[in-house]
């Protein structure tokens, strides 16, 4: 698979990159979607468990908050006194842990505290002390319990403390009579709750606001350190405001999507084997196309690639396209001197030149051989200035470290200037490339009509021509079916004496016969259709006879005669005249 990746293109380069890019992206979206989505979890949940401590401590604060209230009515019921405050005290605080002790503060200062023992200091005047005295004054004044703290305890820890203010009617007046207080343990009050939020996994953080009249925020408890904590604020029925912090022991997970990391790296692995794999079948299609449409040597279309590319021009409907056929002079003489090897660098240059002459909108095959096509954009007078410098290019291949020169014979025709199919117009090309053939070569021409008027010669194919050129003896190409004359060269029109092909042509008259001297007509007809009538393909015949010339000159031959069965042109029959 890698050796293939090594043929990748530009195009397979930027799918590479495109593909990486949206991986990149798929990534990042994908992870901003599962941390959004693992943040909101674990913050729900974190809510959650914020939400049960808080109304746990509510509870509290108002069940210590009753054991105020009911101080409050013993206190009106008594008419500011109440029997045996020990004794109630006791009792209150056997029903409320959290409370660490009770006072009653008449006129606000503190006579009464239960249990006395190790807070005999509260016994103070709270209305003149500098510090708890605005705020009971604040609390007279609204007729609100006020709660002060978190403060130290001197029986050690934390605690908040609750003054409810009463009022006792005399008179018809209410007067105020002072204050009962409950002063309570925090941790004793959230130990339970505290102790779930550690078994959770939370680190977390209480803080208080430290009174009406100071609204900043006072550490209460803490276990552990806080790192991105969520924060819960609520409200006790004392109207005392809290905010409790919560942040898991070992951080948040969504900040740490390593644990993500796996996923990403599997959909990754599969995604990047899926692209290679496309761009692996890319390069395989390229290669088999390659292979089924190209010449393996020169690179060129071959006949299937050429084919193809002039059905899809013709589905196009491309308006004008000059088609150009020609091959090297006397190709079979330099493969003779200097070998294949030679040849094969000759045909590699050649198709180098075409690409230079030509340019790259140029459809360039090899039929095989030394016979190429050319399908070339716009119409003949506009590419005949292109085709002329291919002619007259000096052209020369390097074979051994030295230059073989060489030439072409070049002939061109339109479409649809001139005919009516791609395939017409290869014809014509064809004709216009034989014309020059048998005028010496190393030259172009255009199609004339008057080439293909009555002269199915035409029709000659490239791989028959291949076979013919450049041969010294004199060759003569006919078509069993037709029984016409297809191919002839410049040998045989010298041995006819014939100047051109049509006079050539005129003279054959579509029967072979023509070109024998009578007293010899019945034998070679007779052999002749004796051996055409069994012959195979690529099955020989040789015999002597005497032709007539177009100038009424005798002259005995001898003739090697070929049976071929063509799959383009049907049979053929190869002849060739040699002095005898």
């Amino acid at each position: 698979m890698f050796k293939q990746l090594r043929k990748a293109n530009q195009n397979d380069y930027l799918l590479i990159a495109a593909t990486l890019i949206l991986l990149v992206i798929f990534n990042l979206s994908l992870l901003n979607y599962v941390q959004e989505q693992q943040k909101a979890s674990e913050r729900d949940q974190a809510q959650a468990l914020a939400t049960d401590f808080s109304q746990t401590l509510k509870g509290e604060i108002k069940s210590a908050l009753t054991l105020s209230t009911t101080l409050k009515e013993l206190l009106l019921a008594g008419n500011g006194k109440v029997e045996n405050f020990s004794t109630v005290a006791k009792d209150l605080l056997e029903e409320n842990e959290a409370a660490s002790n009770l006072q009653l503060a008449p006129k606000g200062k503190v006579t009464e505290i239960y249990p006395l023992k190790g807070n005999e200091a509260g016994k103070i005047n709270l209305l003149t002390d500098p510090v708890r005295g605005p705020l009971c004054r604040y609390g007279i004044a609204h007729q609100v319990t006020v709660t002060q703290g978190p403060i130290p305890l001197k029986q050690g820890g934390k605690g908040v403390i609750m003054r409810t203010p009463i009022f006792i009617k005399r008179k018809g007046k209410k007067q105020f009579w002072g204050f009962a207080i409950v002063v309570m343990r925090i941790p004793q009050t959230v130990s339970s709750t505290a102790a779930n939020l550690k078994s959770a996994g939370y680190s977390y953080e209480l803080e208080k606001q430290v009174s009406p009249l100071n609204t900043s925020y006072k550490q209460v408890m803490q276990k552990g350190s806080l790192h991105e904590p969520i924060t819960y604020s609520f409200t006790t029925a004392d109207n005392s405001k809290w905010l409790l912090k919560l942040a898991p022991v070992k951080g948040w997970l969504y900040n740490k999507w390593n644990w993500f990391m796996g996923y990403i790296v599997i959909i990754d692995f599969a995604i990047a084997v899926l692209m290679l794999w496309v761009i692996n079948r890319r390069i395989s299609g390229r290669i088999l196309e390659r292979e089924a449409t190209l010449d393996p040597l020169t690179q060129a279309y071959n006949r299937q690639g050429f084919d193809w590319k002039l059905a899809s021009l013709s589905a196009k409907k491309q308006p004008e396209t000059t088609v150009i056929m020609l091959d090297i002079d006397d190709f079979k003489s330099i493969n003779d001197v200097f070998g294949h090897q030679t040849g094969d660098a000759v045909l590699v240059q050649l198709t180098k030149n075409l690409k230079q002459c030509f340019g790259p909108n140029a459809i360039i095959g090899r039929n095989g051989g030394d016979e190429f096509v050319v399908a070339l954009p716009g119409k003949m007078s506009d590419n005949r200035s292109a085709i002329k410098s291919l002619s007259v290019l000096k052209q020369e291949a390097e074979s051994n470290g030295e230059a073989i020169p060489f030439s072409v014979s070049i002939g061109y025709s339109e479409f649809p200037g001139q005919a009516k199919d791609y395939e017409e117009a290869l014809r014509f090309a064809d004709a216009a490339l034989y014309e020059v053939k048998i005028t010496g070569k190393n030259n172009f021409a255009s199609y004339k009509s008057s080439l293909s008027e009555k002269k199915q010669h035409n029709r000659l194919g490239l791989g028959l021509r291949a076979l013919a050129a450049g041969d010294p003896t004199p060759l003569l190409i006919m078509q069993m079916d037709t029984k016409e004359a297809i191919y002839v060269n410049k040998s045989l029109l010298e041995l006819f004496g014939c100047e051109l092909s049509s006079e050539f042509y005129d003279y054959y008259g579509q029967s072979l016969l023509n070109l024998i001297s009578p007293g010899d007509r019945a034998r070679v007809k007779e052999e002749f259709t004796d051996f055409v009538e069994s012959a195979v393909n690529e099955e020989r015949f040789r015999g002597d006879c005497q032709i007539l010339t177009a100038d009424a000159r005798t002259l005995r031959v001898f003739c090697d005669i070929k049976y071929s069965v063509n799959q383009r042109y049907g049979a053929l029959v190869y002849i060739s005249f040699v002095l005898n």
